[in-house]
């Protein structure tokens, strides 16, 4: 049994404490627009929604001694006991929302009703716990206090629940929204309002307002918030909510935030599917056209029966799953214009991987194809005859391929063509008429080309119902910055030379090159006049200047000698689980990863390094070895922080050769190739070990700092 005096010490710290933790709560509440909140603190504030039941359940528990009928002193102290710890877990809860709150910086009528009821809570119960003996001899008294108390904690929660759940989170499962028909529905109040008010308006509402965006009025919605507007209308790719809501979730931007319900992936699809048709917002459903894709999405989503839309919409069936599925790889993408439609789209990656003969399967699906993307691969006047045989499409994009003017004219054929975007590409006025007069033709995109400002005045006069976009036209009165030039030999291997030409489409531009690795600017750099031949691995870089310009950004491009294949290559260390189905032979495929990483032609190590032996079987003599790498800041993928090789002509009896430290990238550089050599003093060797240390600790500048980086690696090439 404790003693007396360390029971009466006891409780005169804890007293102590309540008294200090009361003025640091009244210190918060009067300079919250002032204060930095320390990382320390921020993590006692983010506690708050853990702590919280300990201050209720103790309360209720002290509010309930005096309603029960009993006298024994010892009961009494133990229950003084009870209600001084309830007034201190109180007080300790409400500051810590009251930090919350400072390092969330929101605002909103919720959010002011939650903080100043629940400091009022933890008043109360410090006025419980003080005046004790009063409501002790005054029975009435006090159970009028405890009513009132206990109505206080319950409307402190329920504020506190639509903070964290959304608005009217209590009564939702009896006031949930209900779809109406899609003849009635109008396209925010009753589509899109009911999927904001949902995930998003617990942060983003009148109750609370974070980031300055408010979602639950179209005032709000129009206005956008502190980083700026919410959408681009008809340009979801760029538009803020968009790029938001299909963040990996671990992101800290990624929204809803990662403890939120997160968006249904229909849900999600109807938000794109709306900014897309151009984030209407007081019309009717059913004004929009029957075949815009946002009508089709809303349509199922307020349960609307299935249409037919093979014979509603488009005329045509939907294509074999098991054909599209098959068209599928890393490199070309064919799914669904929208859920549930036989349209398709159909988009290309990776330019060194791009051939006429992956065009041409596309024709398996010819009928349904609508949306074709072939920008920046290096298309030919002869793929235009191919895709002069989509019969249905309605969209294409060419920006910046190898198309001329001796090849447009085929597309003539696509009658059903909406929509074509031809920047960065040599066509000229001349061949751009052949087109101009297709029926169903209404927007042309044409900056970065050979057609002036009164070619395109001409145009706009003969074609009035086109929508003829040049971007900028520089009459001199501004500087903008140049396209980037095209390099026109695509990346890769060689046997003893080769010549890499560039081009760019703007008449009186300069290229300028390095083969280094180095960036040219406009003094720096060997002048572009003929192809560049190549006898060594080289790394050419070339930018783009022009009087009245700034220069372009840089465009890259990687060439390497072919070297001495091992016979075997033995894995020290695995790759990364989501990169295991990757072989160790594609380490020297002769092929070289491209900047989209997410398939099978890197090796990804995270969380240790990389270790590789290469045998050979016989005794070679080897100079050099070389490392094809890749650098994406954003995506956490660092060039290692050291290379270490040895050689030799056992495993077991290997000596070190050198090192190499790449340098590491700073804030904000682009995504991009690298490559790392170390040459060395002629060696025969039958087995070389290697081993690639990742950077163990991000920067403090990333935004995932102190974790751990990814390292990729695509090819070795030993000479």
């Amino acid at each position: 049994m404790p003693k007396p005096e360390n029971m009466q010490r006891v409780k005169n710290t804890a007293q102590g404490i309540l008294v200090g933790a009361l003025i640091f709560m009244i210190f918060i509440l009067a300079f919250a627009g002032h204060l930095h909140i320390p990382s320390w603190l921020k993590i006692a504030g983010r506690m708050h929604p853990m702590f919280l039941h300990f201050p209720i359940v103790l309360l209720l528990l002290s509010f309930l001694s005096l309603w029960i009928p009993f006298h024994e002193a010892v009961v009494w102290k133990w229950f003084e006991g009870v209600r001084l710890i309830a007034a201190l877990s109180a007080v300790i809860t409400a500051i810590m929302g009251l930090l919350l709150s400072v390092e969330e910086e929101r605002s909103g009528s919720v959010l002011q009703w939650h903080k100043w009821s629940g400091v009022a809570v933890a008043l109360s119960a410090t006025v419980f716990y003080v005046f004790d003996s009063y409501f002790v001899t005054r029975r009435s008294v006090g159970k009028i206090f405890t009513v009132l108390g206990s109505v206080l904690i319950f409307a402190t929660g329920h504020w506190g629940a639509d903070l964290t759940h959304g608005e009217n989170y209590l009564l939702a499962p009896i006031s949930a929204d209900k779809k109406v028909p899609v003849e009635q529905a109008v396209i925010f109040d009753d589509v899109i309002k009911p999927v904001l008010n949902q995930k998003c308006v617990s942060c983003h509402g009148e109750a609370s307002v974070k980031g300055g965006l408010l979602l639950d009025n179209i005032k709000g919605i129009l206005k956008g918030g502190k980083t700026g507007p919410l959408f681009i209308p008809g340009k979801p790719e760029l538009s803020l909510l968009i790029r938001r809501i299909h963040l990996p979730e671990q992101d800290k931007k990624h929204m809803p935030p990662r403890l939120k319900p997160q968006l249904a992936e229909d849900e999600a699809t109807l938000l794109y599917a709306w900014v897309r048709s151009g984030a209407l917002l007081d019309k009717k459903l059913t004004t929009l056209p029957i075949e815009d894709s946002f009508r089709i999405v809303a349509s199922r989503f307020l349960g609307a029966e299935e249409a037919d839309f093979s014979q509603t919409l488009y005329g045509f069936k939907p294509a074999d799953a098991k054909t599209i599925k098959s068209l599928n790889n890393n490199y070309r993408v064919v799914e669904p214009l929208n859920a549930g439609s036989p349209a398709l789209a159909v988009r290309f990656y990776g330019r060194t991987m791009y051939s006429s003969k992956a065009l041409e399967d596309v024709l398996t699906v010819k009928q349904q194809v609508t949306e074709l993307n072939l920008a920046r691969m290096p298309v030919k006047d002869g793929d235009l005859k191919l895709i002069s045989e989509l019969p249905n499409l309605a969209r294409l994009n060419l920006n910046y391929s190898d198309i001329s003017d001796k090849g447009i004219g085929q597309l003539s054929s696509l009658k059903n063509l909406q929509s074509i975007a031809l920047a960065g590409t040599s066509v000229t006025n001349t061949s751009l008429k052949n087109i101009l007069s297709l029926p169903k033709l209404t927007s042309v995109f044409i900056w970065d080309t050979r057609i002036d400002s009164t070619q395109v005045s001409t145009m706009r006069t003969m074609f009035p119902r086109l929508r003829i976009e040049t971007g900028f036209m520089n009459d001199g009165r501004d500087t903008i910055a140049l396209s980037p030039p095209l390099i026109a030999t695509a990346s890769g291997f060689f046997d003893t030379s080769m010549r890499v030409k560039i081009k760019h489409p703007f008449k009186g531009a300069a290229i300028r090159y390095t083969i280094d690795g180095s960036v040219p600017d406009s003094v720096k750099g060997e002048l572009y006049k003929d192809p560049i031949r190549l006898t060594k691995n080289a790394t050419v870089i070339a930018r783009a200047f022009k009087d009245g310009w700034f220069g372009s950004r840089a465009s890259q491009s990687e060439y390497i000698k072919k070297g001495l294949k091992p016979d075997s290559i033995e894995l020290i260390t695995p790759p990364d689980p989501t990169y295991r189905t990757a072989k160790s032979s594609l380490l020297t495929d002769l092929s070289l990863g491209p900047l989209e990483f997410r398939n099978e032609e890197w090796l990804g190590y995270h969380k240790n390094d990389a270790g590789y032996y290469l045998y050979f079987n016989n005794a070679v003599t080897v100079r050099s070895v070389l490392f094809h790498l890749l650098q994406n800041t954003g995506a956490h993928i660092f060039p290692p922080v050291k290379l270490d090789i040895w050689v030799g002509m056992e495993k077991g009896q290997l000596k070190p050769i050198g090192s190499l430290t790449p340098r590491m990238p700073k804030k904000n550089e682009d995504p991009l190739q690298v490559t790392e050599e170390l040459e060395f003093a002629p060696q025969q060797v039958k087995a070389i070990r290697i081993l690639v240390r990742r950077l163990n600790v991000l920067p403090s500048w990333h935004k995932e700092k102190g974790k751990p980086a990814w390292v990729f690696l695509s090819e070795i090439v030993v000479n």
